[in-house]
């Protein structure tokens, strides 16, 4: 697999599904999409696709939901169809250097022009930082959820198809990782199985192995690259316990994600000009 396609995957299925938490926690972004009831759907060319949901004042973002589900936000929305030629034509727009080809649900292009691009930018301004914007709590807060969650959301998809990444995953066969900022999050999961490696946001009970970062700002210079983890290992600002060698092998692979997504973890723009 190319390294288009593979990061084609990474926009899609690490960054997109950041717009959930953008309008959980951003005010004005869940006032702005709060009467909202749409699915935007992505599709590549002979690649892989996903679909943004609104509804009920709730983004998600994934698959469709299976026939008949209820409770999900936008399943029975009407559909905004974006398509792409290619993995490197979506890979520009998430670089804002070019557009989509609306297939359907021209009536409600203005959704995509006017909301959807507002949430879009707000999502790319949180993805990157500056020294002086990470001196603000909140955007500190953003920032580190954000960037833990898309590094989360990488690992299936590298251990998938990144060629340093696929030989590792025998070593994630079986249990679960949390990384987890103190006191209170925010908190990623990775649950490790015969058919793959699950990502989930937030702590789940019972981990194999377990990441604990001091604080939000630990916890950004270590998603960073900025800090020694070995320093910060020995004073006590990384706890790493249970089965360090999952931890060492997640490490390798989220090295990688800087091969993909720079110079931030993630960045994107309007889809709609």
């Amino acid at each position: 697999m190319s390294y288009e396609d593979i990061r084609a995957r990474l926009n899609l299925f690490a960054v997109l599904p950041n717009l959930e938490d953008v309008v959980r926690d951003d005010p004005e972004m869940r006032a702005l999409v709060a009467g909202a009831r749409v699915n935007v759907r992505f599709t590549v060319a002979r690649g892989p696709g996903t679909t943004v949901r609104f509804g009920d004042g709730i983004c998600s973002v994934g698959p469709p939901p299976p026939r008949g589900e209820a409770g999900r936000a936008g399943a029975s929305g009407p559909t905004v169809r974006l398509a792409f030629a290619s993995a490197s034509h979506l890979n520009k727009m998430f670089d804002g250097k070019g557009q989509p080809i609306p297939l359907g649900g021209f009536t409600h292009l203005g959704f995509l022009t006017r909301q959807f691009t507002q949430l879009t930018d707000r999502m790319a301004y949180y993805l990157a930082p500056t020294d002086e914007l990470l001196e603000h709590p909140g955007y500190l807060a953003m920032n580190t959820l954000l960037t833990l969650n898309t590094a989360a959301f990488a690992v299936p998809v590298l251990l998938g198809h990144d060629p340093e990444c696929v030989p590792l995953r025998h070593w994630l066969s079986q249990g679960t990782v949390v990384i987890k900022v103190l006191p209170d999050g925010p908190a990623v999961s990775l649950v490790c199985g015969a058919s793959g490696v699950l990502p989930v946001k937030g702590e789940l009970t019972h981990p194999s192995a377990l990441v604990l970062l001091k604080d939000m700002r630990t916890a950004n210079d270590f998603l960073a690259g900025k800090l020694d983890t070995f320093v910060a290992a020995v004073t006590g600002d990384v706890q790493i316990r249970g089965r360090v060698a999952m931890v060492d092998t997640l490490a390798l692979v989220l090295d990688r994600v800087g091969k993909y997504l720079q110079p931030s973890a993630a960045t994107t723009t309007a889809v709609a000009g």
